[in-house]
């Protein structure tokens, strides 16, 4: 894909590439297979822990909070990998976009990729400097060990439970090799497609600012002092202008929310039973404040948690906003000076145009009403679990 915004999805493009997850690369069978046998054995060696281990309430709900986490991870990289058609249709309508648009109005899309590509690699530089963090605080009993020896070897504790069915002290490096490799794997893949939707969903709040900015200068007092044929070739020019783009934004979000319906339902259903869980265990750390290890684990994954979900409400409330500013334009524009046949346009614009929602899975709209509507399920699924434990 050559176009002009390319600089703008480079990093994406580097990220998803690496993880067999850009469209306009067709990953090899070994990649394929090696993503898939990650999550997978992920999942399995997590559910294997209740094998060989004695269990009660408590370690059931800690053991999701760790266990939930990577469904998240493989249905989203399932999400991006089964719909390669529709993510590659996505980027040709934005490649399109940039080749139709005027040279005003590439200054709103530029200004919108630029601030998506700077959001997309300051979480970048941040998410690598949290899993450089995380793998020195696994290796740090090595290191000590090495540094200052005991007459017995440090306990080492995971932040992931496996069972591999072979001796964890014996083997504990490929332990430890696992858990960082597949932790890393799921937060980057998980993070990197959410920051490519957000710049992806600021090209359309883009062009749903340059549809309404058309509107607005419809009726000027400029456009009225033009001779008669000049101002009602340019009105009906930007009328139709300005209806087009925003048909075309919002149906192909709303073609794009469509095939991601069918795995956006349990992504929502874990998110909040995990969200729910980590509430939970978050609380008890606080309780004991016997394991500073524990509680920066469960600080973490709390924090993580409740602010991908803010983020992901945010960018859908922004796109609806930029959405409603069409209308907003309808109603405020100088129809009242305008010719009779273009106050008949405006008028049925009025009628027609309504404000656009993002749908998820059919059922959730992502906006601060769904952001509180996700946290009052999370705290009454948490209310459920602790009086269970009780």
């Amino acid at each position: 894909m050559v176009f002009i915004g390319e600089r703008c999805l480079n990093l994406h493009r580097i990220t998803l590439s690496l993880l067999g997850l850009w469209p306009y690369q067709k990953p090899s069978v070994l990649r394929t297979v090696f993503f898939f046998g990650i999550f997978f054995a992920s999942l399995v060696f997590q559910l294997t822990v209740f094998i060989t281990t004695k269990y009660d309430t408590e370690f059931i709900i800690t053991e999701l909070t760790r266990f939930c986490p990577f469904v998240i991870y493989f249905l989203n990289y399932n999400c991006f990998y089964f719909n390669s058609k529709s993510i590659k249709q996505l980027l040709e309508h934005i490649k399109l976009d940039w080749k139709i648009m005027e040279d005003s109005e590439m200054k709103i899309i530029k200004k919108y990729s630029y601030i998506g590509y700077f959001f997309s690699f300051s979480v970048n530089i941040l998410l690598t400097l949290v899993m450089l963090i995380f793998t020195i605080i696994e290796f740090i009993p090595i290191i000590l060990d090495a540094i200052a020896p005991l007459n017995e070897s440090r306990p080492h504790r995971f932040k992931v439970s496996y069972e591999l069915f072979i001796d964890e002290e014996e083997y504990y490096f490929l332990y430890l090799i696992v858990e960082v490799v597949t932790v890393t794997i799921g937060i980057y893949s998980t993070v990197m497609t959410g920051t490519f939707l957000l710049t992806i969903g600021g090209h359309f709040c883009a062009t749903f600012k340059i549809a309404s900015n058309l509107i607005k200068e419809t009726v000027t007092e400029n456009m009225i002092q033009m001779p008669a044929p000049y101002k009602i070739y340019f009105m009906y020019r930007n009328i139709c202008r300005a209806v087009h783009i925003h048909r075309r934004t919002v149906q192909i979000i709303s073609n794009m929310s469509n095939s991601l319906t069918i795995w956006y339902l349990p992504l929502l259903l874990f998110g909040v039973i995990s969200s729910s869980c980590i509430i939970f265990r978050f609380l008890n750390a606080i309780r004991r404040l016997n394991d500073l290890s524990e509680l920066f684990v469960s600080f973490s994954l709390f924090m993580a948690h409740f602010i991908y979900m803010f983020i992901a409400n945010l960018g859908g409330q922004v796109i609806t906003d930029h959405s409603s500013e069409m209308l907003k334009s309808v109603y405020n524009t100088l129809w009242y000076v305008a010719p009779l046949s273009i106050q008949k346009l405006i008028l049925f614009l009025l009628t027609s145009v309504k404000d656009y929602k993002l749908l998820v899975g059919g059922i959730f709209v992502p906006s601060f009403e769904g952001f509180s509507t996700l946290i009052t399920s999370a705290i009454s699924y948490f209310t459920v679990i602790y009086t269970m434990r009780e």
